[in-house]
């Protein structure tokens, strides 16, 4: 490894932070495709949006599983697979004639290579590499996250309007595998242990280190805790809310009179401001704990949420809307990876957040389905965006009580 004076976390950090740019921008421009995808293939909203559903649940299912295997083989292997997986699901989608085939090729195919390629591995990984710092190094990913969305929706638009969406879906899978695949083989690393440093950079204590790693908590023992519901009933909600603006915001905008470029810019937006957001979060939350910075996050999302869908031609206040709801798209994963290491330990993150990820996504395919079938039935997307708003304040009440330790559940120490 290059000997250099930059702690090689903070390296490990840059890698999955590409990763996650472009796995988390690939993942969250469902929307532009909507309106292109839906006529091409002759079925409606609803049809629709069950696919893109069955694509975010089995994103969550198969989390669980992928933190197994990078527990047992190593975050590298995961990695470069899920890069080629999902480059070529991709490049599959844009032959997809039919539901079945895009239910197969993106709900299916393209779900795994995304979860392997992911924010739960990344965390899951970056956790380990810092104790001081970690809210700032989680809160990269974050930032990472936001910056894939905020500059990948609006290019895609952009792509679809002058290409069509099948060569854009050729064009996502070959930067998938020209800009993972090479980090993955090249610069992944799993634990400093690993290479002889100590986390943050400090000096290795054999004492300390091996109590670490040999400290973890089972994620079936953290699901009889209420510090695990508390996390995943909270992240839930940030599934739910999350899908509901990537898969329907632009749909909605445009049924609400703005143009699909403007649409994909507030969507673009949202993300570009959240990109400062995050980082600053981060170090608030290194010094002023997770637990009220995850409260602000979710109960401000609830007000953006109303204003994106209540603010009617008035571009230049949709914008502002955006701009300001860039601090409430931020951070929520990093505050709940940071909570999940404070709690069960840095080696119990991959295991335990990937069953927390699986319930955000069970929230991510409701959301994107509801939304759909309400859209259907009702003629507009009012019904689902207060779902969303009251879920969201429910959330953030919740997160200021995350407990500090992993209190078992009543019924199970009674049953015990």
């Amino acid at each position: 490894m290059p000997s250099s004076r930059i702690f090689y976390g903070w390296w490990v950090t840059l890698t999955f932070s590409v990763m996650v740019f472009v796995s988390a921008g690939v993942r969250h421009a469902v929307g532009p495709f909507l309106k292109p995808m839906v006529a091409d293939l002759g079925v409606d909203r609803g049809a629709f949006s069950l696919v893109i559903a069955l694509g975010l649940f089995l994103y969550g299912a198969f989390m669980p599983w992928v933190g197994g295997l990078t527990d047992r083989f190593g975050a590298r292997p995961v990695t470069a697979a899920g890069s080629v997986l999902l480059a070529a699901a991709l490049g599959l989608t844009s032959l997809c004639q039919n539901l079945w085939q895009l239910a197969l090729v993106y709900g299916v195919l393209a779900a795994m290579g995304l979860a392997c390629t992911g924010p739960v591995v990344a965390n899951a990984v970056v956790a380990r590499w810092f104790v001081r710092r970690r809210g700032t190094a989680v809160s990269l990913l974050g930032s990472a996250a936001m910056t894939g969305m905020s500059l990948l929706v609006p290019v895609v638009a952009w792509l679809i309007v002058t290409f069509g969406w099948r060569t854009t879906y050729v064009v996502l899978g070959a930067a998938v595998l020209v800009g993972m695949l090479p980090l993955c083989l090249l610069v992944v690393r799993d634990s400093p242990e690993s290479m002889g440093l100590g986390p943050d950079g400090d000096p290795p204590a054999a004492a300390a280190t091996t109590a670490a790693v040999g400290s973890r908590t089972p994620a079936a023992s953290a699901l009889r805790t209420v510090a695990f519901w508390q996390l995943g009933g909270s992240f839930f909600t940030c599934g739910f809310s999350m899908s509901l603006v990537a898969a329907h915001g632009v749909p909605m905008l445009t049924d609400h009179g703005y143009s699909p470029i403007f649409a994909s810019w507030v969507i673009g937006v949202l993300g570009a401001s959240s990109i400062v957001f995050t980082l600053t979060l981060g170090a608030l939350s290194d010094r002023f704990g997770a637990r009220p910075v995850l409260a602000g996050i979710y109960g401000g999302r609830a007000l953006i949420f109303a204003g994106l869908f209540l603010i009617r031609d008035n571009p230049a206040a949709m914008l502002g809307v955006a701009v300001a709801g860039g601090i409430t798209l931020a951070g929520s994963m990093s505050m709940t990876s940071v909570l999940t290491a404070d709690i069960y330990g840095r080696y119990s993150v991959g295991s335990i957040l990937g069953v927390i990820f699986l319930v955000h996504q069970t929230g991510a395919a409701l959301g994107s389905w509801l939304a759909g079938s309400l859209f259907e039935s009702t003629g507009g997307y009012g019904a689902a965006f207060a779902i969303a708003c009251l879920l969201l304040a429910a959330a953030g009440l919740v997160s200021l009580r995350v407990d500090r330790e992993p209190r078992r559940l009543r019924w199970v120490s009674v049953r015990a």
